[in-house]
Parts: structure tokens; C-alpha cells; sequence
């Protein structure tokens, strides 16, 4: 776990000067020298500037991901601040950051956008553990290097590379791995081989298969339906020279099952039909880092493609309930210029997203299928000042032009242009060595973007929607001394001219409309103490969402819900043998009171506790078995991001968590 420490200062509703956009500087052509086998890997400066991290925000790195051994994303991300994943099953899993949905998050891999929002609760967060290397979330509104409608930041995920895999002096080398899970009798299967060609050139191929049927919750009931069958295969070619760095990836994520047509509810009304599920997302990407001995020359460039499709077909009549597919392609151009105390960043991006989608889920005469074309181009520059040791001032500024067009069907002839400056600048001063405090503000716009595919085929876009606009103001402060270390944190973020999906029930089922003016009020703190080979830490966290003044709760689909203040802790440790690692992960929600009705109870609170073990059983990592025990007192809860409690059926519908589960796996490498 990385513990951000520089903090920043957004001012209210700023007007940023001075921040212009320049041509790039002439690139040298040389040839690139080989480098001797023994550096490699070697990888290459990163851009630095990207508006300094946020207070909550955090970076996940290979060594905790191999400790948790996740098999989704809520083992993956549960137990961070300010971050709650509910669903129960994988497929219905959703991602919420301080209370607001993912959905207005810009989550890339690899640098490659993944916009598309799917079917309910399956959507781009389809994202396979195993191949991910870093996975980092900045939260709320913040730096112009998030990218294009990053409403409420960017989740950032990188994958591996040979170069990762490879130990110092090896040539080619090979990972297999067997892994059995107790709820639902889950398993999963990794196979990897990787290698160099030459003496710069890396490749790397991997195949991973998971499956299990349905789980049992804390009180020992089966929740059903919830199997699952993943497959995922994943290509990386990697480049690394003197000046030059390249990476090509290609991923192929599958999901099916057989679930109701919600896929994140039960059967609560009686009438839900079980339907095939299927889920498939392929994301081609090309990076290329050119960084010569040149402080003004360090440009990474960036081109990628992604295809996304569902289909749920009821398994009664065999008949299409809906489909969709969408495709986005785009670049990203940027270059990164050092002085001494000043670091800018500037750069341009483009995407192009595409749908074609079928829903029949309605009655008949209400049946459509959509085609739409959305497009986003932008500018941006960021930088960092650090006038003396004691501050640091960073600003940004983005531009956003978004065009949609209604190609057929549903909205065919319907036109939405809008366009908006995205600003931010934010401050950090430290009177102390171990002292910073810090406060930002930023502002991001977000356009009109195609929407939830399944809803786009059947609610229809008008032609005068308004993009919606966000602003976040952060407060906080963060002391670090002799191992032990502090932060607090308090945030506030609006989101203007929100866009929802309106019933209508005349001819026409309904339209995307601005409904409103979401907003979150929030706070995380943190305190713990590093040793040689013990962490521990203890954190809070809170936000009270509304929309137009009523509280969030979970009918507020795409936008977010109401969640419980959230205590975790973490404790890790390595013994003095080097050989082994345990840790331990808690979380404890409290009751939260439920605004969907009336008379909906409460949120009922929870504990939820994992204990995790890593052991190396032969030298070097070559045989390596891990274990968990996540749930280990069994409790059966909801998880406050679960769509739980339906007030017409007067019940809950959501899934509930898994119980108990015992995880085990071995990891082979050579």
C-alpha cells in the first residue's frame, strides 16, 4: 500500500491563465543502442505531472495483490477508504467511490478508456486480478491528465509484462497456477509463458479460467442464481530501448451464466424469466514512450480500440431479451516538459464510441433497438510548481469538445453538442518536514456520451440535454514521524445538470433527462505505524450523498446510494525469514437509514473480517501457496452498494454477501 503524502489546493471556481497549449518539440532521430541483458527490465521515466494525488486516494501494487489472491472486485477492493463494492455475486458487483457509481469514473488499461456501461450492473469494470500489475484510483474531480468526463476521477489499472515476470538473468520463463475456492465450489486455473527476443524485446501470453456454481450466504442459504463461468486470455508485447519504450496488449474477457434478467436481483416479484448471460470485452492497446536525454522532449503516445458486447437470451422461448455491442477507438498524445521547480504536461485526446443495441424486454409495441455515434476531442495541460521545498502549487486546465448523434432506431435524427473548460489548481504547503497540509479544487465536464446500452435502445435522447458539470473542494492534512503516520481528510463534490433515465409511459417509454444537482459531503481519516516487518493502520470514512436535497439510496441507478460509515484495519507482516507474509483486513460498517421508502428499515451495520497467508515453499518464489479466510466469523449481511431492500415488494431483493469462504491456490513459476 502506497500512503500519499502531498496534498493540494484547489481554490474556489478558479480562472486559470497561462496554462496554453504549445507544438510540440521537433523529435530527434536516432538510432536506439542495444542495452546489456543485465538492465533489463529497464523502464523509462514516467509523466510525472498529474496534479498531485488527492487525500484517499490510493495505489494497489503486485505485492498486495499477490498477498489477497482476489478472484473480483470486491476482494480487490473492499477494504480500501472511501470505496464500497456491493452486488454479492461477480456479475452484479458494482464499484462506488464516496458514494457515487463507477459509471462516472474514467477507468482506463493500460491506458485504454473503457466507457461503455452495458447491461445493469455488468459494465467495464470487467477487469481479470491476475493480469493486473498496478491498479491506482484518484478520487473525485481532480488533475487534466484524468481525461475526458472524469466526473469523479480515474481508476487507473496497468497490466503485467514479461519484463514484470522475468527474474534478473532469465531468458523465458513459464507461471502455472491452481486455485479452489469453498463457496460455490470455485475454481480457477492460470497458465502464463513469457520471454524475451533478443535482448529488448518482451512477450508475454496468458490464460486464465474460473467457474463456480452458486454461493451460500452467512446464514447458510443458497443464493441462487449466481454461477459463473470467466475466461480470460491476455497477448503483451513489450519494447524497452534507450530512448524508446513500446508496449502492445490484447485482452479477451468472457463472462456467461445463467441468471434472471436482472442480473443483480432475485426473483423477488415471481415473473423473473432465468435467461444466458454473456458478456465479452476485447481491448487492443499501443503505447509508446519516447524519452531522449532532452528536458523538454518525454512524449508518450497512446492508441487504442475496445469492443464490448452482451447478450441475454431467456432460456423459456430461446427469443432475445436484449444485445448490444459498442465500440470505442481513440488516442492520447501528450509530452512533458521539466525546468528546475516546474513541470508541465500538455497533450491532446480523441474518442469515438459507436452502439448498436437491441432491447425486447418491454411489451411489445415498446420493442426498439438504437444506433449512436458519440465523439469527444480534448486539450489539456497540467503543471507542477514547486517554488521552494516548503510549497508546491500545481494547475490545469482541459477543453472538451462532445458531439452525439442518433444514427437509428430509438433517437435516430437526435443531435447534442456541448463543450467545457475543466479546471483545477490546488496548493501544498509543508511548515514541517513531517507536517503538509493541503486543499484542492477542481472542476470536470462531462458531455453527452452514449448511456447505458439496454436503456439507450429504449429511452430516447432530446436534442436540448446540458453536459454535466462537477466541482470538488478538499480539504486536509497529513503527518508522518518515525514510522508512525496520520491523515485527515473532509471533501465536497456536486455534480450539475445530472443525467437520468425518465419514465414517461405515453408512446414513447420514456427519455434521458438533467434531473438534478447531485451532491456528496464526506470525510476519511487514517492513522497507523510502519516497523521493519509489521503495518498496521486504522481508518474512517463517510459521505452523505443527495440528489436535489433527498438522500441517495439504491434506486438511484448510475448515480449511487446511500453507505454506512465504513471503519477499516489492516495489519500485515513479514516474518524474519523472508519466506512468508500474513495479513489481516477488517471492515465495519455502520447502520445507515434507508430513504428508498417510508417504512424501508435501516441498513442493518456489519463486520466483515479476512485473515490472509502467503508462504514461499521453494526458493525464489518457484512454488508459492497462499490462503484466506474471507468472512471468517460467517456473518450474513448486505452489503450497503447491494441493491437490498425493494419497498413495493416489501422485502429485499439483492443478493446477499457470501458467508464464510475458504480460498486456497499454488502458484508454480520457472
Amino acid at each position: 500500500m502506497t500512503y500519499e503524502n502531498r496534498m493540494t489546493l484547489h481554490l474556489n471556481r478558479p480562472c486559470i491563465a497561462g496554462l496554453m497549449l504549445l507544438a510540440f518539440a521537433p523529435l530527434a532521430h536516432a538510432e536506439d543502442a542495444p542495452l546489456a541483458a543485465r538492465d533489463l527490465p529497464r523502464t523509462l521515466d514516467t509523466v510525472v505531472v498529474e496534479g498531485q494525488a488527492e487525500p484517499g486516494n490510493f495505489i494497489i501494487e503486485r505485492e498486495d495483490i499477490e498477498l489477497t489472491q482476489p478472484s473480483d472486485l470486491a476482494d480487490l477492493l473492499s477494504n480500501e477508504s472511501g470505496v464500497a463494492v456491493g452486488g454479492g455475486s461477480p456479475v452484479s458487483q458494482k464499484i462506488y467511490v464516496r458514494g457515487f457509481e463507477d459509471t462516472m469514473l474514467n477507468v482506463t488499461i493500460d491506458g485504454a478508456q473503457e466507457p461503455a456501461e452495458l447491461y445493469h450492473h455488468q459494465s467495464r469494470v470487467q477487469i481479470e486480478p491476475e493480469f493486473i500489475e498496478s491498479i491506482e484510483l484518484t478520487a473525485g474531480a481532480g488533475a487534466a491528465t484524468n481525461g475526458p468526463g472524469a466526473l469523479t476521477g480515474a481508476l487507473r489499472v496497468r497490466t503485467r509484462d514479461a519484463f514484470d515476470m522475468l527474474r534478473e538473468g532469465q531468458k523465458a520463463g513459464f507461471l502455472l497456477k491452481g486455485g479452489y475456492g469453498s463457496q460455490g465450489d470455485a475454481g480457477k486455473g492460470v497458465a502464463s509463458v513469457y520471454g524475451l527476443l533478443g535482448e529488448n524485446i518482451g512477450v508475454m501470453a496468458s490464460l486464465v479460467r474460473q467457474d463456480g456454481d452458486d454461493y451460500e450466504d452467512g446464514n447458510g442459504n443458497r443464493v441462487s442464481p449466481t454461477g459463473f463461468d470467466h475466461r480470460r486470455q491476455q497477448f503483451k508485447l513489450s519494447g524497452r530501448f534507450t530512448d524508446n519504450q513500446m508496449d502492445f496488449s490484447y485482452e479477451d474477457l468472457k463472462d456467461t451464466g445463467t441468471y434472471y434478467e436482472r442480473p443483480h436481483m432475485t426473483d423477488y416479484a415471481g415473473r423473473f424469466v432465468l435467461s444466458d448471460h454473456e458478456l465479452h470485452r476485447r481491448t487492443a492497446t499501443y503505447t509508446h514512450h519516447y524519452d531522449p536525454a532532452s528536458a523538454l522532449v518525454d512524449v508518450e503516445a497512446t492508441a487504442f480500440r475496445t469492443v464490448s458486447d452482451f447478450k441475454v437470451r431467456r432460456t423459456t422461448t430461446g427469443l432475445m431479451y436484449a444485445q448490444g455491442e459498442q465500440e470505442s477507438i481513440g488516442v492520447d498524445l501528450r509530452n512533458t516538459m521539466r525546468w528546475t521547480g516546474l513541470d508541465l504536461v500538455w497533450g491532446a485526446d480523441f474518442r469515438e464510441d459507436t452502439l448498436d443495441a437491441l432491447q425486447q424486454a418491454t411489451p411489445a409495441a415498446f420493442w426498439g433497438s438504437t444506433r449512436q455515434r458519440a465523439r469527444v476531442a480534448g486539450a489539456y495541460a497540467q503543471a507542477d510548481w514547486r517554488p521552494n521545498e516548503a510549497w508546491l502549487v500545481s494547475g490545469g486546465l482541459r477543453y472538451d469538445a462532445y458531439t452525439h448523434r442518433g444514427l437509428e432506431g430509438v433517437s435516430a435524427g437526435v443531435r447534442n453538442k456541448d463543450s467545457g473548460l475543466s479546471p483545477n489548481l490546488s496548493v501544498a504547503w509543508r511548515p514541517l518536514d513531517s507536517l503538509t497540509l493541503r486543499a484542492a479544487y477542481s472542476q470536470a465536464f462531462r458531455g453527452i456520451t452514449i448511456r447505458e446500452s439496454f436503456f439507450s435502445a429504449l429511452y430516447t435522447y432530446p436534442g436540448d440535454l446540458k453536459g454535466e458539470r462537477a466541482d470538488n473542494l478538499e480539504l486536509g492534512v497529513a503527518w508522518e514521524h518515525d514510522g508512525y503516520f496520520m491523515r485527515v481528510t473532509g471533501f465536497r463534490q456536486n455534480i450539475d445538470h445530472f443525467i437520468s433515465a425518465v419514465y414517461n409511459g405515453g408512446a414513447v417509454w420514456g427519455y434521458w433527462r438533467n434531473v438534478g444537482t447531485a451532491e456528496v459531503k464526506g470525510y476519511e481519516a487514517e492513522l497507523g505505524k510502519t516497523w521493519e516487518r509489521f503495518d498496521v493502520a486504522l481508518g474512517v470514512w463517510n459521505s452523505d450523498g443527495n440528489l436535489d436535497g433527498r438522500a441517495l439510496n439504491d434506486a438511484d441507478l448510475g448515480l449511487g446510494t446511500s453507505i454506512g460509515r465504513t471503519w477499516t484495519l489492516r495489519g500485515d507482516w513479514k516474518p524474519a525469514d523472508g519466506r512468508s507474509q500474513y495479513g489481516l483486513r477488517a471492515r465495519a460498517v455502520e447502520s445507515e437509514k434507508n430513504t428508498i421508502s417510508a417504512t424501508a428499515p435501516d441498513k442493518p451495520g456489519y463486520t466483515v473480517v479476512d485473515l490472509l497467508g502467503r508462504w514461499t515453499l521453494i526458493g525464489d518464489e518457484r512454488l508459492v501457496l497462499t490462503a484466506s479466510i474471507n468472512n471468517l466469523f460467517d456473518r450474513f449481511y448486505y452489503d450497503h452498494g447491494t441493491y437490498g431492500y425493494n419497498a413495493g415488494a416489501g422485502k429485499y431483493i439483492g443478493f446477499a454477501s457470501p458467508g464464510r469462504e475458504f480460498n486456497v491456490s499454488l502458484t508454480y513459476r520457472y
